[in-house]
């Protein structure tokens, strides 16, 4: 930076020796109005990262104050500049008009008031500048046609709401607010677990006008089952009435089919309403059937139900029973009615079972209606679902879902029918070596060994007649458990 000396050089060879005079006077309010540049060192400042709020706005903080701190400093230098070459043609303007010789002091100081006015204007810039600065750094506001939530509180992700304002908001934009808002609801269920009758019968009148869409939403779906549980019998049939119509729709949905579930329970101690609800399924049960959330609505009849009232579902169900026995909710709703209903009632749906018992021992699902059968089926099905496994022992020890029926089966009967399986010889080699060594079968193994049988025994002997075999099996990756139960017996 120029000293002093140089920069009455420069100013010299620009302005007149009347001028000059000027000069010390400017130079002196110019020393006052600088923001002292010198004593602002951007290094001294700790760098932080910028906060984004949930707004998307910055918040800068850090760099971005250097940065405007810079160009606040750049800004007010311009203006001083402008404001020098301002004073300058007002001086020599006035040099036209007057002589020097002729300038009085009281038009010297009237002069003097314009620049003191000028300067006036510029620290007025200035304060302003500064407060521009200063309000930059606020916490960006979320604007609500009644309520305002600041930065702060959306970056906890909290909005501090008394039920009161709460309820307010749920009345004004009903819609918006209970679909597709987690907070809104959580808060509604809040409500509603008071005992403020006024603010419940609010939050229903709402909730009852987008009782449709709320019941399909993924957060609004529990509120509508709150209100089965908390509201009186004459909310709860009002409401029961205007999604009755909507039965399919609403059943075949992932986040409804629950909502539908609550008006099961609804109707559960009425004659009439069990009626009505049967008379609104009846043409819909073969698509519930062939839906993943249409049987879990199914399953809850028969779980909630008097089970009188469904048989006229089990012609329907051995229509599809190829179909329901590989699903999640189909299998558990085959076995419900199982146990259910008497073996007059269900004999054509057992047979259908047994017929294709060999392919559900490889099912995912379908493995568990194959073991409810050997745990809890008629002693004829038991049977012949014993004959399969003995039949396809190693087959199916070496499958996922298969290995899970031998174990179902080898706890219930024991593991004496299957040792002389496991003697003999596939591919070359013991079986029992073959499944001790399979990522699969050596659970079967395992359950085999640890049985108390005596039959056990048999296999144990044969096993240390060849103690490289088990030599083999302790160093493959799935039968060294195999082998710690081998030192063991």
């Amino acid at each position: 930076m120029a000293s002093q000396s140089e920069e009455k050089d420069l100013i010299g060879s620009i302005l007149s020796d009347d001028e000059i005079q000027l000069v010390p006077i400017l130079y002196k309010r110019k020393k006052k109005l600088s923001l002292k540049s010198k004593e602002f060192n951007p290094e001294q400042h700790i760098k932080q990262d910028y906060i984004h709020n949930s707004n998307g706005s910055i918040i800068s903080t850090g760099l971005g104050s250097q940065q405007k701190q810079r160009i606040f400093f750049h800004t007010q230098t311009s203006i001083e500049m402008y404001l020098f070459i301002y004073i300058q043609s007002i001086y020599r303007q006035s040099q036209l008009s007057n002589t020097l010789n002729q300038t009085t002091d009281l038009e010297f100081f009237g002069s003097a008031n314009n620049y003191q006015s000028a300067f006036d204007s510029l620290e007025q810039l200035q304060l302003k500048q500064k407060v521009k600065k200063h309000l930059t750094v606020q916490p960006m506001e979320y604007q609500h046609t009644q309520f305002q939530f600041n930065s702060v509180q959306i970056l906890e992700g909290k909005l501090q709401l008394s039920q009161k304002d709460l309820v307010n908001i749920i009345i004004n934009n009903s819609k918006e607010q209970i679909c597709g808002n987690q907070l809104i609801n959580r808060k509604l269920q809040n409500v509603l677990d008071n005992n403020d009758r006024n603010q419940k019968r609010l939050i229903y009148c709402q909730v009852e006008k987008v009782c449709v869409k709320a019941s399909k939403d993924m957060f609004g779906n529990y509120t509508v089952q709150k209100i089965f549980d908390v509201a009186d019998y004459e909310q709860k049939y009002k409401l029961y009435s205007l999604l009755i119509c909507h039965i399919l729709e609403l059943s075949k949905n992932q986040y409804a089919c629950r909502v539908v579930q609550k008006m099961i329970e609804f109707v559960k101690d009425s004659h009439e309403l069990i009626q009505s609800l049967i008379k609104t399924l009846y043409p819909h049960i073969n698509q519930l059937l062939n839906d993943l959330n249409g049987n879990y609505v199914l399953l809850s009849c028969f779980e909630i139900l008097d089970k009188s009232t469904l048989l006229f579902i089990i012609p329907q169900i051995e229509e599809c029973i190829t179909i329901l026995s590989k699903q999640t909710y189909g299998c558990r709703l085959i076995q419900r009615v199982l146990e259910l209903y008497p073996l007059e009632i269900t004999q054509r749906i057992l047979d259908i079972l047994i017929s294709i018992a060999y392919q559900l021992c490889y099912q995912e699902f379908g493995n568990y209606i194959i073991q409810y059968l050997l745990r809890s089926g008629p002693q004829k099905e038991k049977s012949l679902i014993c004959q399969i496994i003995k039949e396809n022992f190693e087959q199916l020890s070496s499958n996922k879902f298969g290995s899970n029926t031998v174990e179902k089966y080898l706890d219930l009967m024991g593991p004496s029918q299957i040792i002389k399986n496991l003697c003999t010889q596939s591919n070359n080699q013991f079986v029992f070596y073959n499944l001790s060594i399979h990522p699969f079968g050596n659970y079967v193994m395992k359950k085999v060994l640890i049985s108390a049988d005596p039959s056990v025994h048999y296999l144990i002997s044969l096993l240390k007649q060849h103690p490289d075999l088990i030599q083999q099996i302790k160093n493959s990756e799935f039968g060294q458990r195999v082998g710690l139960i081998l030192d063991t017996v």
